[in-house]
């Protein structure tokens, strides 16, 4: 890796674990209270009280944004999990085993893919209403499309090498040959589509909290502070920027985290 490439990741990384600390300890962390009213401080500019400004109702917007990192971060996360673990167990059963379940696994992919993703999303949000849980469930269970089609092809290149040959020789059972033979060499495979999978659900919960399809207020969220902030943009610039770049350097950090395991990926393959 080039050293420029190697620093990028670095900084990455930093950032995603400076973020995910922050939002884990911030319940113990010196900090205001996201949601205390201070109507004499509304729409304050950015200033040594207050890092990142304040909004409409005088609320610390930095304060605010690491409290949101919280819920945006856990369901991010439990979703990216739970859509790479589904798209993993149909797409290595379909690639090791195929016949009636790779046909099976192509249904369904067609399926899901014949119908826009965030059209299941909002059906199903609207039905079972708006929590952590069912955010995570909602988006879990839909988006595992393309980890099942990845895994199906890796699985599939696996199965005819002759590492996997030789333990079939052997007698190995077919279940043994795919937790023991196939499943470790698909472990930097599953890691890129994790932080693949993060950018698209962190991309899809924003997107939600902006439409007002995430959680309610008064729990704040990237995406309803970013609405929040553009609604107040020619009055206080510092709500929609800072959020926006909030969001956006993650994302980046996101997606340098994933090239950097594709191309460690690909490394090992040589």
């Amino acid at each position: 890796m080039c050293n420029w490439r190697r620093v990028l990741a670095i900084v990455a990384t930093g950032w995603v674990a400076l973020l995910t600390l922050s939002a884990i300890f911030s319940t113990w962390l010196p900090l205001p209270d996201p949601l205390a009213v201070d109507l004499g401080r509304a729409l304050s500019p950015p200033g040594m009280d207050h890092w990142m400004g304040t909004d409409e109702l005088g609320r610390d917007l930095l304060v605010r944004l690491v409290t949101a990192a919280r819920a945006t971060l856990l369901i991010t996360a439990g979703a990216a999990a739970l859509n790479v673990a589904l798209g993993a167990l149909l797409g290595g059963a379909a690639g090791f085993f195929g016949g009636w379940l790779d046909d099976v696994l192509s249904f369904l992919v067609d399926l899901f893919w014949s119908v826009p993703f965030l059209v299941f999303v909002v059906l199903i949000i609207s039905v079972t209403g708006v929590s952590p849980l069912s955010l995570i469930l909602t988006i879990g269970l839909i988006n595992w499309v393309t980890a099942a089609r990845v895994v199906r092809a890796e699985t599939t290149r696996l199965r005819e090498l002759d590492f996997v040959r030789t333990a079939q020789a052997f007698g190995f059972s077919r279940a043994a040959v795919l937790i023991h033979e196939i499943l470790p060499n698909l472990r930097s495979t599953l890691m890129a589509l994790a932080a693949f999978s993060a950018i698209e659900v962190l991309t899809l919960e924003t997107g939600l909290a902006f439409l007002g399809l995430s959680l309610p207020a008064p729990a704040p969220t990237w995406g309803g502070l970013l609405a929040e902030g553009l609604t107040y943009l020619s009055a206080a610039w510092w709500m929609a920027i800072s959020t926006a770049g909030l969001i956006t350097l993650t994302l980046a950090s996101l997606q340098v985290l994933s090239r950097g395991i594709d191309a460690a990926r690909l490394l090992e393959r040589r």
